[in-house]
């Protein structure tokens, strides 16, 4: 996938959606125009005297100016992003990355945990017909980002929204026989005991949208490696971030932790 631009783009929106979660809308039609299902944006934070690295976030849907994104405030650059309101400039750099390929009339089953399944409103805006599960700690992980017209089912760990239990849970044959795509998103942990329950005979359906420690965010710095078949390595910013479940190196990438 090709880079449409470094730019400058305003903030439409922003609010808390849920404890320490945000939503952010961009005026950008340059990225609206060529953005695909699983691509990410470099957004650079801005209100510091300091240098900040920009941070990788998912596009979670297009708006009609423009796109929306979600994401944790978990450090220094997400908190300052995250106190930037309507009307200021951001820059960002993007859409980058290869999405999740779609193939016309087909139908997919969506599993994601936690935030992990931001990016899922956009592939649901893609396809022509899916079906969610999707599973969270709690009901404050719960991102809605679902129609009450949407297939979903939820499951949270302590029980308080939808079902109790793990997403894991929810997965059965019938699921994995009517899909002819399987996307997985969430936690390395998650996704590795989604890709166990899933049969042999399923897997090649399957695709996975990674994350890690990004850099640059297209492929020079080699600071977001993810390790597939052969002992070999891929780079999540610019193979990906969406890969095949069947080239994933499962357990190298549990065991390095990334």
């Amino acid at each position: 996938m090709g880079i449409s631009g470094d730019c400058d783009c305003l903030i439409a929106h922003s609010e808390q959606i849920l404890p320490g979660v945000i939503r952010m809308q961009f005026e950008c039609p340059v990225v609206r125009s060529v953005a695909r299902p699983g691509q990410f944006v470099q957004v650079e934070p801005s209100g510091t005297a300091f240098p900040v690295t920009r941070r990788p976030i998912t596009i979670n849907r297009l708006t009609e100016n423009g796109f929306e994104i979600l994401f944790d405030v978990v450090g220094r650059g997400t908190g300052l992003l995250s106190r930037m309101n309507a009307g200021d400039s951001v820059r960002v750099l993007g859409p980058l990355g290869r999405g999740w390929t779609i193939s016309p009339g087909a139908r997919w089953l969506l599993v994601g945990g936690g935030l992990g399944a931001a990016g899922f409103r956009f592939l649901l805006d893609s396809v022509h017909s899916a079906t969610v599960l999707l599973g969270a700690a709690s009901s404050s992980r719960v991102i809605p980002l679902f129609h009450p017209e949407d297939q979903c089912r939820v499951v949270t760990e302590d029980g308080s929204f939808g079902e109790k239990g793990l997403v894991t849970s929810l997965l059965c044959e019938s699921a994995f026989r009517e899909a002819d795509s399987i996307a997985v998103c969430g936690p390395v942990a998650m996704m590795e005991a989604v890709w166990n329950c899933i049969p042999d005979e399923h897997r090649s359906k399957i695709q996975v949208s990674t994350e890690s420690r990004m850099g640059c965010g297209w492929g020079v710095c080699d600071g977001c490696t993810i390790p597939v078949s052969g002992g070999l390595y891929k780079k999540c910013c610019k193979d990906g971030p969406v890969f095949r479940g069947m080239d994933i190196d499962w357990n190298r990438w549990k065991e390095a932790g990334l």
